[in-house]
């Protein structure tokens, strides 16, 4: 029977083999060499009785035979791979060869961990709450950042939105309308380039963000792609629910609101594939984080994770909801009305203003029905709540949005190896097709290059000429027209300029004589152009292009009958009218020459 020894190294309880008696064993766990007794009572007497005993009769002895109780139950050997684990504790039932665990009948829990070929997935769940919020205090930083980042963002979104709504002319109205796009982009845009950042560095075990740089318009720019993603990847996913509502309220009798529940509820599985969208951004390829057909069967493989991140999502982001909530729940119809009186205040001012530029040039057009009107009060205190619960919304943002966003970096190094993440790009290999010789900076540009260039350069010079032009005639009396086409020539002269200055640079290349030569004396340019035709023929293209743009757009304000001067004079053959319900003009009345007797 098996022998039942401790090791004195590890002090872990042995079986032995009977065979084993007398001998030395090493220990498994710690290669201790182990001693085991001998049998108590020698064995030599046994030996020598065993020597004298008889042979039985052949027959007696096969019919006497117990076949089971030939069987070594002390043995203990996988059924799998045969392995002999007749030394290991009885508690150890996991085959170190094979993995097959003879307590359960299949794979063990070590085996398959080891299948994996990463980490354990069982330790997310362990790194939820204390280690995440440990890496939220070493980056506290990152979350004070934060919260600045989104009470600027939001100053300038919302002060530029207040300009749009109070200046009257369009032109100034569509710059605030962008500044106030872009600053409100800006907020999910820094927080979807800090979620890849935490990501990116949770992947490369790293609890401690060294150096995050703000880029105003990179994070704008994400915005854009946090929006266009939803357009791409969230808008299939919740056509469907949207069609629904809208049946149940055209045809259902169901409240106006009941689609915007419907979308909402059915956002919430969409929001939660969200961090596996993350993952798949920064990687090399991010293609698959665009496909909801791909990110679908992933989501599924971790919905437990991604559905406790959301939970998580939800309730550590309650106060910045609840604000947000309040804000349009409570004060939104109110805040609407404000802004519609404004945006009407606006359109009337910018009537008069109209009303002013066209009664000098046409006095007979009809009048505007908003010159009836006057421009109603606004009460701005009405603003002081939800001012005060958008910046409680803002400083409550800062910290959860790190949490949640360690968690989901956790959530894709733990369960990587489902989320079918492609970690490796195509490698391509490029030759280049002319010598280091032949750099392109040396070589000269061909014609065609130059000539687009230069028509480059006199087309932007136009159209900023032509914006500038736009804005300040639209402030001016001038009008928006005359201002376009003043502005318009104006930008042909500086672009004429911008040539002629490009030739003088290209002439103190050459050498200081002939800089001078161009700049000082009238027709020097002309040589210059002569004796170094390439150099000199990219300047004289662009003040070419520039004087040929400044024609072309007199030639169209003269067909268009605007002018900088005043209206344009009135074709021959027609005479000018009164104005309704004017007296008809006397022959001969205001000509010169002639008086116009009146009775005293």
């Amino acid at each position: 029977m098996p022998v039942k020894v401790k090791c004195p190294g590890c002090q872990k309880v042995l079986s032995a083999p009977d065979q084993a008696r007398g001998k030395a064993i090493k220990c498994p766990s710690c290669e201790t060499r182990v001693s085991i007794p001998a049998e108590p009572g020698g064995g030599t007497a046994a030996k020598k009785q065993a020597a004298k005993s008889a042979a039985p009769d052949s027959e007696s002895a096969l019919a006497a035979l117990d076949l089971q109780s030939l069987e070594d139950k002390g043995a203990r050997v996988c059924p799998k791979c045969g392995y002999d684990m007749s030394h290991y504790d009885e508690q150890t039932t996991e085959c170190p060869e094979c993995g097959y665990d003879m307590a359960i009948g299949g794979l063990g829990e070590k085996a398959r961990k080891r299948q994996l070929k990463g980490p354990d997935p069982d330790k997310y769940y362990a790194n939820l709450w204390g280690a995440s919020w440990k890496f939220v205090a070493a980056n506290q930083l990152l979350a004070w950042r934060t919260i600045l980042y989104v009470l600027v963002a939001s100053l300038l979104m919302f002060g530029s939105l207040f300009a749009y709504l109070r200046i009257p002319p369009w032109p100034p109205r569509l710059f605030f309308a962008l500044c106030a796009a872009v600053c409100g982009l800006m907020i999910p845009g820094w927080l979807w380039f800090l979620d890849q950042e935490i990501v990116a560095n949770t992947l490369m075990r790293k609890d401690k963000l060294k150096r995050v740089n703000l880029d105003f318009f990179l994070c704008s720019a994400l915005g854009v792609k946090f929006v266009v993603w939803h357009v791409v990847f969230a808008g299939p996913l919740l056509a469907i629910p949207a069609l629904i509502g809208w049946l149940s309220v055209q045809f259902g009798g169901a409240p106006p609101f009941v689609p915007a529940i419907i979308v909402g509820v059915c956002y919430l599985p969409v929001l939660s594939m969200l961090p596996i969208v993350v993952g798949h951004m920064v990687m090399p390829v991010q293609t698959p984080g665009w496909m909801f057909w791909k990110v679908v069967p992933a989501w599924l493989r971790v919905l437990k994770p991604a559905c406790l991140w959301l939970a998580l999502l939800l309730f550590t982001h309650l106060p910045a909801i609840g604000c947000v909530a309040a804000i349009a729940a409570v004060y939104g119809p109110a805040l609407n009305q404000m802004a519609l009186t404004l945006d009407h205040n606006s359109a009337i001012q910018r009537a008069k203003m109209e009303d002013e530029s066209k009664s000098s040039k046409d006095p007979t057009k009809g009048k505007d029905p908003l010159l009836q009107q006057t421009p109603a009060p606004v009460d701005y205190t009405l603003l002081i709540v939800p001012g005060v619960l958008w910046v409680v919304a803002c400083l409550s943002l800062g910290f959860p949005a790190l949490y949640v966003m360690r968690i989901n970096g956790l959530l894709v190094y733990y369960f990587r190896d489902l989320l079918d993440m492609v970690s490796l790009a195509k490698e391509y290999k490029y030759v280049a097709r002319i010598s280091r010789e032949e750099e392109d900076e040396t070589k000269p540009k061909t014609f065609s290059q130059v000539l687009s260039e230069s028509a480059a350069v006199a087309a932007i010079c136009l159209i900023i000429g032509a914006v500038f032009g736009m804005v300040a005639g639209s402030m001016t009396q001038m009008g928006m027209g005359p201002g376009i086409v003043t502005g318009a020539l104006g930008g042909c002269g500086f672009g004429g300029l911008v040539g002629h200055l490009m030739l003088v640079g290209a002439a103190f290349k050459e050498s200081v004589g002939w800089g001078l030569l161009v700049l000082l004396v009238p027709f020097g340019n002309v040589a210059f152009i002569i004796k170094f035709w390439n150099q000199g023929r990219g300047p004289l293209f662009t003040q070419v292009f520039a004087g040929v743009a400044s024609g072309v757009v007199l030639v169209v304000a003269l067909i268009l009958g605007v002018s900088t001067g005043g209206p344009a004079p009135p074709a021959p053959g027609f005479e000018q009218f009164p104005p309704a319900g004017g007296a008809p003009q006397l022959p001969g009345q205001n000509l010169p020459g002639t008086e116009v007797l009146t009775n005293p």
